[in-house]
């Protein structure tokens, strides 16, 4: 989930979380503590986490259950507590256990790894949502029933990627083993923003030993000022432009009973590709 998430959420940018086909998963890029490490990091624990507690809400483990807990908390009359709450309380433990135990707490890199980590989680826990459904007759909504749960993966990778844009950038305190920012007069960041501690490469070329495979070859957009521009994402190489021939459905219909039968329409389509 993690990784699907993070080739959506960068598939626009120069480094667009680029996987190998080995026990790295993403390369070389994390042996560099950037802000493309925090994100990896972030998202992932928020993998976890979200997997976890949607196996709870299903009955799929059998070591956790629904949220019991939060029909305790007072409505003032609006609504009842039913359905199944996400157990987030309890996939963030877990979730903890099992992606936090390998870390150094006593090194910078460990340290940005754990913070970026409970990011993830947090992005969760703060996006909880209240879903209810109406009971009643001619609906009335005479009985209101009401349960949390988790926003879709889709928005919490989002959430992740504003605080990628705007992470901060922090040095490690070595008699007190914590984090702090780089500039004492930059804003401290908090529990939810992600941190790096180094500088980002370009990701224009091609170089091994940072994980970067350049973006020659890359589809770009001539008409963006974007990230994903053809300025931008070529690096100022230039770009070169060819026309494809696409062949789409088209003028769909429905045909009693049962089939969908379209016409084929072939259309001419601008590809701009980064030298």
């Amino acid at each position: 989930m993690g990784i699907d998430e993070c080739q959506h959420q960068f598939r626009d940018r120069r480094w667009n979380c680029t996987t190998y086909n080995d026990t790295d998963v993403f390369g070389k890029v994390l042996d560099l503590k950037t802000r493309e490490k925090a994100y990896i990091y972030a998202v992932s624990s928020a993998g976890v986490m979200f997997a976890v507690t949607t196996a709870c809400a299903k009955g799929e483990l059998h070591i956790c259950d629904c949220d019991e807990k939060v029909r305790s908390q007072d409505t003032k009359g609006g609504f009842i507590w039913g359905g199944c709450s996400h157990n987030v309380a309890f996939g963030d433990r877990f979730t903890r256990e099992f992606v936090d135990s390998n870390e150094n707490r006593f090194n910078d890199e460990g340290l940005m790894n754990l913070w970026n980590n409970n990011a993830g989680r947090k992005a969760i826990r703060t996006s909880m949502k209240l879903l209810c459904k109406c009971h009643g007759v001619s609906g009335s909504c005479s009985a209101k029933i009401c349960w949390k749960t988790m926003t879709g993966f889709r928005n919490i990778g989002s959430q992740l990627k504003d605080k990628f844009d705007g992470a901060s950038r922090v040095i490690h305190h070595d008699k007190k083993h914590r984090l702090k920012p780089m500039d004492r007069y930059q804003k401290k960041p908090n529990k939810k923003d992600l941190v790096y501690l180094q500088e980002s490469p370009d990701f224009c070329s091609s170089n091994t030993t940072i994980g970067s495979l350049g973006t020659q070859g890359r589809a770009c957009n001539k008409t963006s000022y974007g990230l994903d521009g053809c300025s931008l994402m070529c690096c100022g190489r230039g770009y070169q432009t060819t026309l494809i021939t696409v062949v789409e459905d088209c003028n769909c219909k429905f045909v009693w009973c049962c089939n969908v039968v379209c016409d084929e329409c072939i259309k001419r389509e601008e590809r701009h590709i980064c030298n």
